[in-house]
C-alpha cells in the first residue's frame, strides 16, 4: 500500500493537465498533501482532477485546487499556496494543486484614470502616461502621470484580472526628495472599490526619500491577491508616476 501511495504522489506531483478545448496547457504542481486551505469559492462533487483543474481556470478569484482523490471532491479556493502558509492541520486524502506561473499581462488593454490631473505648460499629465510602456522619468517633458493634490489616487483597470504579487513603479527623476516618499498600493475587485478606497493592501512605502537613480520603487505583496484593479495613493505632496508594471507570482 505504501508503494502504491508513493507512486500516485510521484505521478501527481508532475501532473501536466492538458485540457481539451483550452488554448494553453498549464503545469499544475502539488503544494501539499493531507491538507485543504483557503476560502471556498465553489465545490464540485464526483468529478475528475482534470475537470477540477478546468474549472479552476474558469473561476474568477480561484488560486488553488483542493482535490480529494477518494471521493472525487473538488474545492476551489482563493488561497495561493506558494505564499508558504500551510495550515498544519491534517485533512486526510486531500491534495492542494496550484499553478506556479501565469501568462498574464495586466497592463495590456488596461485603462488608467486618476482623481485629479496636473496641467504642465498646457499639457494634461494624464493617467495613461503611466501605462504607455515608456519609463522616461522626466515629468517636465510630459512623460509621466501627475496629480494635482495630496491624498489623491491613481488607478488602473487591468486588461486581464488575475493574481498580483508585485508592483514596480518608475518615479520621476527630474525632481527628487519628498516627491518619492509615501505610497500605498491596493488591489481591488471593482471600480467602486477603487473610488471608495476599499480593497486588499499589497504594500506600502514610507520612505526614505530617493535621491539617486534609477528612482524605481518595487512593492512585493505579502500574499498573492486576485483582483481586477490597482489603486496607488500618496499621503503627502502630489503623486507622480512615470510608469507602472504589475506582475503575477513567478
Amino acid at each position: 500500500m505504501a508503494m502504491i501511495v508513493l507512486v500516485l504522489l510521484t505521478f501527481f506531483s508532475s501532473l501536466l493537465q492538458v485540457i481539451k478545448g483550452h488554448n494553453e496547457s498549464f503545469m499544475f504542481e502539488i503544494y501539499s498533501t493531507n491538507e485543504i486551505n483557503g476560502n471556498e469559492i465553489f465545490t464540485f462533487y464526483q468529478i475528475s482532477v482534470s475537470e477540477c483543474v478546468f474549472k479552476y481556470d474558469k473561476t474568477y478569484g480561484c488560486l488553488s485546487v483542493n482535490f480529494h482523490q477518494g471521493n472525487k471532491t473538488c474545492v476551489l479556493t482563493d488561497y495561493y499556496p506558494n505564499d508558504g502558509t500551510k495550515t498544519e492541520v491534517s485533512k486526510a486524502g486531500w491534495i492542494i494543486y496550484f499553478r506556479r506561473t501565469f501568462a498574464i499581462d495586466f497592463v495590456k488593454r488596461a485603462e488608467a484614470w486618476q482623481s485629479s490631473t496636473y496641467i504642465w505648460n498646457g499639457v494634461p499629465l494624464t493617467a495613461d502616461k503611466a501605462i504607455d510602456g515608456d519609463i522616461n522619468g522626466n515629468a517636465n517633458q510630459n512623460f509621466c502621470a501627475h496629480l494635482v493634490s495630496s491624498d489623491s489616487y491613481w488607478a488602473m483597470a487591468f486588461g486581464t484580472s488575475g493574481p498580483v504579487k508585485e508592483v514596480k513603479i518608475y518615479l520621476r527623476n527630474d525632481v527628487i526628495g519628498d516627491n518619492h516618499a509615501t505610497y500605498t498600493i491596493t488591489v481591488c475587485k471593482s471600480r467602486d472599490d477603487v473610488v471608495n478606497g476599499k480593497g486588499t493592501l499589497c504594500g506600502s512605502y514610507n520612505g526614505p526619500d530617493s535621491y539617486t537613480h534609477p528612482f524605481i520603487l518595487t512593492i512585493t505583496c505579502a500574499n498573492t491577491i486576485f483582483g481586477g484593479f490597482l489603486r496607488i495613493n500618496k499621503n503627502s505632496n502630489n503623486l507622480c508616476l512615470c510608469e507602472v508594471f504589475v506582475y503575477p507570482p513567478k
